[in-house]
């Protein structure tokens, strides 16, 4: 067979010793180049071979657990059995917090032209709201406010602020401010300047919610609460701080003073509670902490909108006739005193969740076992291999 001495080549079993007819032209082929391993500093050149380690060999040593029927049982069984317990500790303790809620104020407090297309609506200022406490509220408990239908999650309401101004960054002008339109010129045809800006600017601070609550007893005599603390460590210490700027061009914060470290406007912790915008469109606001516990009986709750005694608004120092909107939108408004414990407040759904996955994980391990002590299955068993002989008839 001349095919392999032509081409230089021997036949199976033989060494090659004859060279190449190409061997020496420029047709030869260029000589094979040894592999070089990955960074190699003498050659300069780099390949594609990872280094040989276990992590990049992935030759890691690896547990690889056999799910024998055993296992499955015994793990569901565990599961259901350390749920179960914890569900019931968690049902018991939500189910021990007193929870009040009022009755929506929103409709309570309204006097005249109340409805979404109303104009002109007017609301009792202050309205004296009644509450009731069915037993005794032991420290600690919490005020909140709570409104319904507000989506403070919308894309663009949360993105609408600016983070500089209310850390007391000053200078900003208008145009800097990219989140915040349309509350950003104080003018919409005015300059470009830092005076016609809205210092803060953006949708979160122009609708700060701005009604008050003062819990009194019955005979009149105001309930202790506390102020401190209601909004987060971090945000107080970092995020906010009132600058030479702040409150311009801002009606909220009319009257005030505004100067950095005082504990008003930007740095007051109402304001900064209701710039942590909530997830869902029903929502609570830590109001206030109460300081004494409360016995059962009728409470009232004193809500106001405006300064004074006749409340007025403080930007225009007319008459303030409403409360908080939330009538254009539908939406309503809560006051809530509850007591917490170290699951938080009043919430049984985590407590049926733990017991219902618990009951449901012991209902399989007990399915299981009947079924396996019916008709066990040797592990590893041939006879219950099909082949695709078995599959096709033949």
């Amino acid at each position: 067979n001349t095919s392999f001495r032509q081409g230089g080549v021997s036949p199976p079993g033989q060494t090659n010793t004859r060279p190449s007819p190409l061997q020496g032209s420029r047709w030869a082929p260029a000589p094979a180049m040894a592999p070089q391993a990955t960074g190699d500093a003498s050659s300069g050149m780099q390949t594609r071979r990872p280094p040989n380690t276990s992590f990049r060999q992935q030759t890691m040593k690896a547990w690889r657990p056999i799910l024998t029927p055993m296992w499955v049982i015994g793990t569901l069984m565990v599961v259901g059995l350390l749920f179960l317990p914890i569900g019931a500790i968690c049902l018991v303790a939500s189910q021990g917090i007193v929870e009040v809620i009022s009755v929506p104020y929103d409709e309570y407090c309204c006097v005249k032209n109340c409805g979404a297309e109303d104009s002109g609506r007017v609301d009792r200022n202050p309205c004296i709201l009644p509450i009731t406490v069915p037993e005794t509220m032991r420290q600690p408990i919490n005020m909140y406010y709570m409104v319904e239908g507000f989506y403070q999650n919308h894309r663009r309401y949360v993105k609408s602020r600016s983070d500089e101004q209310l850390r007391g960054d000053v200078g900003i002008k208008p145009s800097a401010l990219i989140d915040c339109p349309p509350r950003a010129y104080a003018d919409p045809n005015g300059p470009d300047t830092v005076e016609n800006a809205i210092n803060p600017c953006g949708l979160i601070a122009w609708s700060v919610f701005n009604d008050t609550f003062a819990l009194k007893k019955t005979d009149g005599s105001e309930v202790a609460v506390s102020k401190k603390g209601i909004a987060w460590e971090s945000d107080v210490r970092d995020k906010f701080k009132n600058s030479k700027e702040t409150g311009s061009n801002f009606p909220p914060f009319a009257g005030q003073a505004c100067e950095p470290g005082d504990g008003t406007c930007v740095e007051d912790e109402d304001f900064i509670v209701w710039m942590r915008t909530a997830a869902l469109p029903t929502f609570r606001k830590l109001y206030r902490f109460v300081e004494e516990d409360l016995q059962p009986g009728n409470y009232t709750v004193v809500i106001q909108n405006g300064v004074g005694a006749s409340p007025r608004n403080p930007a225009t120092n007319e008459p303030q006739t409403t409360l908080y909107p939330v009538h254009t939108f539908g939406g309503h408004k809560y006051v809530v005193l509850t007591t917490t414990a170290w699951i938080g407040g009043k919430n049984d759904f985590l407590g049926y969740a733990y017991m219902i996955v618990g009951s449901v994980s012991v209902a399989l391990a007990l399915a299981f076992l009947i079924k396996h002590l019916q008709s066990p299955r040797i592990l590893g068993d041939t006879d219950y291999l099909v082949s695709w002989k078995d599959l096709s008839g033949q």
